[in-house]
């Protein structure tokens, strides 16, 4: 996902702190899981595609892969530390645009656990506990250590600490009822949301998005291509031109912060006016 800078409806000064929350929930969830990991061992050049990755209890980076005939040897599977870099790519929710949504990089050092004692104190959780217990001994677990991690996105790249890996620890609230509802809403009302943030008459910021090849790409008004508890973000299309355009979620009086976001959704779409299907022109 490319973009070009855009007049955002909000003032700089306004936009700066729901682009930099989005992004740090952004890389918190990516370090957590979502996205797919590929780690290169780069003075070795070898590339391992087959890992799983999460972010453990007690705050570590992890990633964990089930050796086979195909890479039970070489670099990856060595008793030493092993320099690697990662990368976790995450695509848009909606799988249909094709869209790739943001992209982690880091450098630092894989080190395979040797006991099992060692993956007992991770204390792991979600889809890496699940394929530990399935597994068991089959299943090399290992941490990865690094003082960097850069976030590429649609906003540009935003760099941080090791004390986001820390952050992503700490399980949210699931969001993937909020996640169904924005996908199963129509294309059409995607796009008046959007456009309203476009138009100022929502807060949010937007981007220039590049359009694809029209011979290799086909989109409706608008997609769906993130959400997390606070913000959905969209991708707005009309003739030749793209916009990822970002709405904060409303706090409706009767919504707890437990909940999962649909209310708020609810609530913003209808405060929206009539859905207007007109393709912007700014």
């Amino acid at each position: 996902m490319s973009s070009t800078p855009r007049t955002a409806p909000a003032s700089p000064s306004s936009a700066t702190e729901p682009r930099a929350d989005h992004a740090r929930s952004l890389t918190r969830r990516m370090l957590a899981g979502e996205g797919a990991v590929e780690l290169t061992a780069y003075r070795a050049g070898e590339t391992l595609s087959s890992a799983v990755h999460g972010v453990s209890r007690s705050g570590q980076l992890v990633v964990a892969d089930i050796p086979n005939l195909f890479h039970s040897l070489g670099a990856f599977h060595t008793a030493g530390d092993i320099e690697v870099r990662a990368d976790i790519l995450k695509d848009s929710a909606d799988h249909a645009l094709g869209l790739r949504l943001a992209s982690l990089h880091l450098l630092g050092t894989l080190r395979w656990c040797r006991h099992t004692e060692e993956v007992d104190a991770l204390g792991l959780q979600g889809p890496l506990a699940d394929l530990v217990h399935d597994l068991g001994q089959r299943v090399r677990v290992g941490v990865v250590s690094t003082d960097r991690i850069l976030l590429h996105d649609s906003s540009g790249v935003t760099a941080h600490g090791p004390a986001i890996v820390a952050e992503a620890a700490t399980a949210n609230s699931s969001t993937d009822a909020l996640n169904d509802a924005v996908l199963s809403t129509a294309g059409e009302t995607l796009a008046a949301v959007a456009d309203a943030v476009l138009d100022g008459g929502l807060p949010g910021w937007a981007e220039r998005l590049d359009v694809p090849n029209p011979a290799d790409f086909t989109a409706g008004p608008a997609h769906c291509v993130d959400v997390d508890h606070r913000h959905v973000t969209l991708a707005r299309f009309g003739a030749d031109q793209g916009w990822v355009v970002q709405v904060p979620l409303p706090s409706p009086h009767h919504a707890s912060p437990e909940q999962d976001g649909t209310a708020a959704w609810r609530h913003l779409l209808a405060s929206l006016p009539a859905v207007r299907i007109t393709a912007p022109t700014h």
